[in-house]
């Protein structure tokens, strides 16, 4: 079809200020007309040439009145932000499917030097045949690799990495973050940093969210060959020690009072009666009596540490908007136990 006859449109109905759909007039074919940035124009020219089934289509795109308006394939569906909303989480099998197909999307934008810098669930639309189709490009960007930084700062939060908000140049490692992000809310409805998704797929959103972009997966094909079981190297995950891997208090406390009573036998059955003797301010004291207070000490005061089995998830609940608070919090506990234990000590030693 020539650009004229593309052109040839009537106005249909409005999306948003932004957005509204339209009919060709030739063809009878429905768009969606959009109105984006002057600066958008060198990336939607590029996209113009750009054809693949999990991508929105950009048909044409030209400067009118200051503006880049472009006229865009209309997808008739609904965004997974709006299928999660109103049916909840999906599946594995079916977020492994979603993200296989955004994989394919980004692939062919990367290989044109395209990154798209906002996947997310709003932003990714099935179709009335399933199909999975990205959508909105108003903030990618052509790879710059001579450049330190991005010109322009811009990104969802949560979704976005580190290096979009003026830390380092926008690679496709981006992308990749972003799609950890999107897959940990699929399986889970909220971001990494509220509830993270277990398992294997779990594995891979460790993978893609790293701070560190070189230590994502090298690229979106990469992603979702691992998406569909090829193995990779994973990120050595901490697990509590048996005992320490409820989420109730009680059976911690009690782990904790099993294991010092534990070492306590140990010692007075293979340890116990044969510690030297030596004086010190005049009054006899025996290695025995030295080592118990020790143990005393030792257990009470890791206490809180025990008890959550790791301090950082601990400082997280406790302050979850900023963790070094937590932390905080976490050594006045540290130093209250040992008060305790100081105090149960005496009180053994003297009382009893």
């Amino acid at each position: 079809m020539q650009n004229s006859d593309l052109w040839n449109i009537s106005f249909l109905t409005s999306v948003n200020e932004a957005s509204e759909i339209v009919r060709n007039n030739v063809t009878g074919v429905l768009m969606l007309r959009r109105e984006c940035a002057p600066e958008c124009f060198p990336v939607m020219q590029r996209l113009t040439t750009i054809r693949n089934q999990n991508l929105m289509t950009v048909f044409d795109a030209r400067i009118i009145n200051g503006k880049c308006v472009t006229l865009n394939e209309f997808i008739n569906g609904t965004t997974l932000e709006n299928r999660v909303e109103h049916m909840g989480i999906f599946q594995p099998d079916e977020a492994k499917n979603i993200l296989a197909q955004i994989c394919d999307g980004l692939s062919a934008l990367h290989i044109n030097g395209i990154v798209h810098r906002d996947i997310k669930p709003s932003n990714i639309m099935i179709d009335s045949n399933g199909n999975v189709k990205i959508i909105d490009y108003d903030i990618s960007r052509t790879e710059k690799p001579e450049r330190l930084r991005d010109t322009t700062i811009m990104g969802t939060e949560g979704y976005a990495p580190p290096e979009q908000f003026g830390f380092a140049q926008t690679g496709a490692r981006a992308d990749i973050y972003s799609c950890g992000v999107l897959l940990n809310y699929l399986l889970t409805g909220k971001l990494p940093q509220e509830e993270r998704c277990t398992g294997a797929l779990g594995a891979v959103v460790e993978r893609c969210i790293e701070i560190d972009e070189n230590k994502r997966f090298n690229s979106a094909e990469e992603l979702k060959q691992a998406l569909l079981g090829k193995k990779f190297k994973r990120k050595r995950e901490f697990r509590p020690l048996p005992g320490f891997r409820s989420k109730r208090i009680l059976p911690k406390i009690i782990t904790v009072i099993l294991i010092a009573a534990w070492f306590n036998i140990l010692y007075i059955f293979i340890i116990g009666g044969t510690g030297r003797n030596f004086y010190k301010y005049g009054a006899r004291v025996t290695w025995d009596y030295l080592l118990q207070a020790a143990m005393i000490l030792i257990f009470w005061s890791a206490l809180p540490y025990f008890l959550f089995g790791d301090i950082f998830r601990l400082s997280e609940k406790i302050s979850p908007n900023n963790p070094q608070n937590g932390i905080y919090i976490l050594r006045v506990l540290g130093v209250i136990s040992f008060i305790i234990g100081i105090g149960i000590f005496y009180f053994v030693s003297f009382v009893i």
